[in-house]
C-alpha cells in the first residue's frame, strides 16, 4: 500500500503574527497579549452569546453598571503595561527593599530617635488607624473590577486593589516593629478610633459611601481622583510623613514612600482612563458631565473628611506645617493633576 505524502509546504516570506485585537503601537505587547480580549462579551468575538448568566437571567457584564458610556472599552490600554508576573516580581522586590530597610533602622537604633508623644499619638493612634481607610477602598474596589466592562480596566482596578491591601499590610507589620521599640505602644483602641472618634468619622463616612456605590466607574473617580487626592495626600504625605521627619521618626516616611510609588502607578493608568472616555468621539460629551459632576460630589466628600482631620496638626509635639498649609499643597497639587483632563475643580 502506498504511503501518502502531503506536498511540501510553499514558504511564506516576511514575519507574519496573528493577532485578535488592534495594537496601540506597531506591534502588539506582552501586555496586550497576556490581557486584551481574555475577558470577552457577544460584542467581541463570543459570538456564541454569554455561556452563563445570574440566577435571575441577568448577563455577567452590563453597560448598566456604569453611567458613562465608551464606543470601545478594549480601546483602553494602562500606560504601565501591568501583567501579573511584572507586579510580583516588583513588589515582591518592593517589601524586601522595605523589610531591609526597617530591619537595618532596627538595628541601628533610629526608632529611639522618634519622640515618644509622637509615637504615641501620631502613630498608635492614628498612623494604625489609617489601615481601616486602606480595607475600605480594597473592597469598594474589588466591587469595581468585578463590574469593569472589559479587560484591560479590570486589571488595572485589580493591581489598585493589591496595592490598598499590600498598604494595610505594610502599616500592620510596622505596628509589630513598634510594639518592640516602645514598650508602651498600644494600637488596641483603633477600631474605636476610627468608628467613635471625629477626627476619623469625615473619612469613615466618605469610605462607607464609596464602597456603597453602585456605579463601579464612580468609584475609581471618588478614589483615584477625589479622595486619595485630598483626604489621602493630606494624612499620608502632609501629616504622617511631613510630621513622622520633624518629630524624630525617620521610618514611617520609608513606608509611606513605598505607597507613593504605588499611587503614581495609579495616577498614570487613572489619568488613561480618563482620557479615554473623556475624549470618545462619540460619548465624550456625556461622559464629560457624568465625571465632572462626580468629581464636584466626592471633591466635597473628600474636603469634608480633610476638615474633620484637621486637629492632629495641633496634637503633634513638633509642628512643621499648618493644616491650612497643608491644605493648600494638598489642593495645587490635585489641580495640577486634573488640569490636563480639564476637570480642574
Amino acid at each position: 500500500m502506498a504511503i501518502y505524502t502531503p506536498p511540501p509546504r510553499t514558504e511564506l516570506s516576511g514575519n507574519r503574527r496573528f493577532t485578535w485585537f488592534t495594537p496601540a503601537g506597531s506591534r502588539a505587547t506582552e501586555y496586550e497579549d497576556l490581557t486584551i480580549h481574555q475577558q470577552s462579551s457577544p460584542a467581541h468575538y463570543a459570538v456564541q452569546g454569554w455561556p452563563i448568566r445570574f440566577d435571575d437571567g441577568r448577563d455577567p457584564y452590563s453597560d448598566a453598571t456604569t453611567a458613562v458610556r465608551s464606543s470601545d472599552w478594549y480601546a483602553y490600554r494602562d500606560p504601565n503595561q501591568t501583567i501579573q508576573r511584572g507586579y510580583v516580581s516588583g513588589m515582591d522586590q518592593s517589601e524586601k527593599a522595605l523589610e531591609r530597610s526597617i530591619t537595618g533602622a532596627r538595628d541601628a537604633g533610629l526608632f529611639s530617635f522618634a519622640n515618644p508623644d509622637w509615637v504615641q499619638r501620631g502613630l498608635s493612634t492614628h498612623y494604625m488607624t489609617y489601615p481601616f481607610v486602606e480595607y475600605g477602598l480594597f473592597l469598594a474596589l474589588c466591587y469595581a473590577e468585578r463590574e469593569a466592562l472589559s479587560d484591560s480596566v479590570t486589571i488595572s482596578i485589580v493591581f489598585e486593589a493589591a496595592d490598598k491591601l499590600r498598604h494595610l499590610q505594610d502599616i500592620v507589620y510596622y505596628s509589630f516593629e513598634l510594639a518592640d521599640a516602645f514598650p508602651k505602644f498600644d494600637d488596641s483602641d483603633c477600631p474605636r478610633v476610627w468608628k467613635q472618634d471625629p477626627i476619623w468619622q469625615g473619612a469613615r463616612a466618605a469610605v462607607e459611601r464609596i464602597i456603597a456605590s453602585n456605579d463601579w466607574m464612580e468609584i475609581v473617580v471618588a478614589t483615584n481622583l477625589c479622595f486619595d487626592r485630598i483626604f489621602g495626600e493630606l494624612a499620608k504625605v502632609e501629616y504622617f510623613s511631613r510630621f513622622a521627619a520633624a518629630n524624630g521618626d525617620v521610618v514611617s516616611p520609608i513606608i509611606i514612600a513605598s505607597s507613593e510609588a504605588d499611587t503614581a502607578r495609579t495616577m498614570r493608568w487613572t489619568h488613561a482612563l480618563m482620557a479615554h472616555l473623556l475624549d470618545d468621539p462619540i460619548q465624550g460629551g456625556h461622559n464629560r458631565k457624568v465625571i465632572g459632576e462626580w468629581v464636584r460630589k466626592w471633591t466635597d466628600e473628600a474636603r469634608a473628611a480633610a476638615e474633620a482631620f484637621r486637629p492632629v496638626f495641633d496634637q503633634a509635639p513638633s509642628k512643621p506645617s499648618t493644616f491650612k498649609a497643608a491644605m493648600e499643597r494638598v489642593e495645587e497639587k490635585r489641580s495640577a493633576a486634573l488640569a490636563p483632563l480639564g476637570l480642574a475643580i
